[in-house]
């Protein structure tokens, strides 16, 4: 029964983060929606950052209960963790071009709306696609994920952990069953295994930051 109480809490915990980061794209996505000015820039930045610090206290706090992976432990930055961060980005993008090319090239449905987005949100939406998301989507589909699912150490964990942290991810940004599930599956499963490999949220982040803006310049 206290294990099924631990999940539950949880699953409450992911459900409010990613409510949270649904309701910042609205606002990122469709600045019009609220008359964007100066003063709603403001209160937009704000939210933003107490939403981080809100998301990242309640990941630190499922640690604080149980962490036996070691994650966040150490809070200097790491050169070898940072290669690890960009080791993963170019990773991804020779596994993205090798993907592209077995499934002959296109646009995904998710990459589609977000090119028809970047028509007519302005600037704030290279702010959400290059930092706000990459932010929140580590926290919710490798930090919470591995806390709620794969929180015990171990080397069948950890590719099992990957694995379905990748196909979660994949899923939320392709919810349909084509072959650009696969390319986001792998995007999902390296950033995983950036997290593993450095046991820290921010070089994840880095290697999400590094290839959102790739995508943003291209």
């Amino acid at each position: 029964m206290k294990k099924i109480g631990h999940y539950l809490f949880y699953l409450i915990e992911i459900a409010i983060v990613f409510a949270l980061y649904t309701t910042l794209q609205e606002f990122y996505f469709y600045p019009d929606i609220f008359g964007f000015g100066s003063a709603e820039a403001f209160i937009l930045a704000l939210s933003t950052v107490l939403v981080f610090w809100f998301s990242f206290w309640l990941y630190k706090g499922q640690l604080d209960d149980d962490n036996d992976w070691g994650f966040s432990q150490d809070f200097h930055w790491d050169w070898r963790k940072l290669a690890t961060a960009v080791g993963g980005f170019f990773l991804m993008q020779l596994l993205y071009i090798l993907l592209m090319n077995l499934i002959g090239g296109g646009v995904s449905v998710n990459q589609q709306n977000l090119d028809d987005l970047q028509q007519t949100a302005g600037p704030t939406y290279n702010i959400m696609v290059v930092l706000v998301a990459p932010v929140m989507e580590e926290i919710i589909f490798r930090g919470m994920f591995f806390n709620l699912l794969f929180n015990h150490a171990g080397k069948v964990a950890k590719w099992a952990g990957i694995l379905v942290s990748g196909f979660f991810f994949a899923f939320a940004h392709n919810p349909f069953w084509s072959p650009y599930l696969l390319v986001y599956w792998m995007m999902g499963s390296v950033l995983a295994w950036v997290y593993m490999a450095t046991k820290d949220l921010r070089y994840s982040m880095a290697t999400h930051i590094m290839w959102n803006m790739l995508s943003i310049l291209g």
